[in-house]
């Protein structure tokens, strides 16, 4: 816009020349950097950079935030600044490991920018864009859960891993970052056969796991937005295919987050007075419960448990994850250590966990605040598509005490920063009431 110039009269009576400028727009900002954070995960994965994908991206997000002339940030996510701001001074608790730790703080520090820039790219990154590309990660997680079951044995070899020099390509952190398989195949003692728990994208099961549980609510919202009949069906189709390596994986966590989280909205959703998407959802888990599913889980998780007690391994472990910390309660140990009685490692086995043991009670405070400040800013959101994405951030923080989130932070920051930079504006579908 141009300039204009309005006449005064001063002091002197001699006219004088006021020039005042219109704000200038700012810089817009593209949104090809998330997107193709998302759609191109099959890529990420082949590639071995699956893991530090954000890390890549975060370069040009951060070049197109630098060129914009207001950088908005909304409340809610400072709490997550002070938490990997308080990363540093842990890690001068390190015994070794600082390759690991390098890499993690690079991570987080990227879920940061990757926040920030989809707070900023209102225009080119509307809700409907974004959740389609959401969805078709959960499709890319299915899909991968049937080639862990296809071919368990299969390891990508040819990645960027090949361009490492051997120091660090022999480091464990590293093989699993850049030399991803695609299921966790588990032999314990006593096993007639191996268990073969599909992961891929992802280093292990649990991870495959977190994910389906948190993006499920993800795509039930984009249904809602899209509101064609085509889409529900195409939904109902996808989630019926989700369960055969659903079961596979054995993730009693997954099925406890996903029971929790449609519990949480169905009774939202009696409460707005709607009916037809609870009643929809009890008759889909009656169809699954007579198609066999919850019998198969059943089967499968007792089978397991017959030969891996994994409950009581992990309440021994975190009992020993709770006593370590209170030797270094205020910096933590930076990063997980080994058991004195588990093959598994100290700080390990959920987030809240190996947040607490890795920067202390100070950084699990700052964590907790601000994922579960997410889930209490959100409450109020009006829209059906709306309270599906708060379900899934209520899913995020209730499966923090037995999954690890590092992987899908980047998930919760894009569904978190879609609804708090709309909150209020009546002209955002999530924030329109119906």
């Amino acid at each position: 816009m141009t300039d204009t110039a309005a006449r005064t009269s001063g002091p002197t009576g001699r006219a004088s020349a006021t020039t005042t400028s219109s704000p200038t727009r700012p810089t817009e900002l593209p949104g090809w950097p998330v997107l193709a954070l998302l759609w191109g995960l099959p890529l990420w994965w082949v590639v071995g950079l699956f893991s530090l994908s954000t890390v890549v991206m975060a370069g040009p997000m951060l070049l197109y935030l630098v060129t914009r002339r207001d950088v908005l940030v909304v409340p809610g996510f400072l709490p997550y600044a002070a938490f990997v701001a308080w990363m540093v001074p842990s890690a001068l608790m390190l015994e070794g490991g600082t390759l690991s730790y390098a890499m993690r703080f690079a991570q987080f520090v990227s879920f940061a920018v990757l926040a920030l820039y989809v707070l900023n790219a209102r225009r080119s990154l509307p809700a409907e864009r974004v959740l389609p590309a959401l969805t078709a990660v959960w499709v890319w997680v299915v899909l991968g859960g049937y080639l862990g079951m296809a071919l368990p044995d299969l390891e990508l070899s040819f990645t960027v891993g090949k361009l490492l020099p051997a120091s660090l390509a022999d480091n464990p952190y590293a093989a699993d970052l850049f030399y991803p398989g695609v299921a966790e195949i588990q032999r314990p003692w006593g096993a007639e056969e191996p268990f073969v728990r599909p992961a891929a994208p992802f280093a292990y099961a649990n991870g495959w796991g977190a994910s389906i549980a948190l993006l499920t609510p993800v795509l039930l919202a984009t249904v809602a937005l899209v509101g064609s009949r085509a889409g529900m069906m195409w939904a109902l189709v996808g989630l019926v295919l989700a369960v055969p390596p659903a079961v596979a994986t054995t993730n009693r966590g997954l099925f406890l987050t996903l029971g929790v989280v449609l519990g949480y909205a169905m009774l939202r959703l009696l409460l707005r007075g709607q009916v037809l998407v609870p009643l929809m959802a009890t008759a889909a888990a009656a169809a699954v419960a007579l198609a066999g599913g919850w019998h198969a889980l059943y089967a499968s998780v007792t089978a397991r448990q017959e030969v891996a007690d994994t409950t009581t391994g992990r309440s021994n472990l975190y009992a020993e994850t709770w006593e370590r910390t209170l030797s270094s309660p205020v910096l933590g140990h930076g990063a997980p250590r080994p058991s004195f009685s588990s093959e598994i490692n100290v700080g390990t086995q959920g987030m809240v966990w190996n947040v607490m043991f890795c920067f202390g009670l100070v950084g699990l405070v700052l964590f907790l605040y601000f994922l579960a400040g997410l889930v209490v800013r959100t409450f109020s959101v009006p829209s059906t598509a709306g309270l599906w994405l708060h379900t899934a951030l209520v899913g995020a923080l209730f499966m923090s005490t037995f999954y690890g989130l590092d992987r899908h932070l980047p998930y919760i920051m894009v569904v978190a920063a879609l609804l708090l930079r709309d909150k209020g504006d009546l002209r955002s579908r999530l924030w329109r009431r119906a």
